[in-house]
């Protein structure tokens, strides 16, 4: 294992810090998950350090609601709001949702962020998470 190898395995590091990986989009969550390397040399997140939430109740102005009408995907949700599939989490977070492997279900209220503040939110999250 080389020193740059160790210091990813050892130290864990974003994504973005190591130049052999491809560039992630800037909405995508791995932005916020720290990579390590297994034995074999294979790289993984760990999803246990790094969570995503909003501490109180955001203002009334600075989201919407949408009524889901079908079981669909997060990453569908995302896209038919932000034309961007990659801030499924963001939506996640903003309804205190945890697990991403359950659809919202049908008949269920969703509150989405305007877009004009996605950008402000990914950033404030970006400084105290991705140091």
């Amino acid at each position: 294992m080389t020193t740059s190898q160790q210091s990813v395995s050892t130290l864990g590091l974003f994504q973005k810090d190591i130049p052999f990986l491809p560039t992630l989009d800037e909405y995508a969550f791995e932005n916020f998950l720290r990579l390590y390397l297994t034995k074999d040399n294979q790289f993984y997140y760990n999803l246990l350090t790094t969570q995503v939430a909003f501490d109180g109740e955001l203002d009334a102005s600075t989201f919407y609601y949408i009524n889901v009408t079908k079981s669909i995907p997060w990453t569908t949700v995302s896209y038919n709001e932000y034309r961007n599939m990659n801030l499924w989490w963001l939506i996640m977070a903003v309804n205190k949702i945890k697990n991403p492997m359950e659809y919202p279900k049908p008949g269920t209220q969703l509150k989405i962020l305007y877009p004009q503040y996605v950008r402000y939110v990914v950033d404030q999250i970006t400084d105290k998470v991705v140091k």
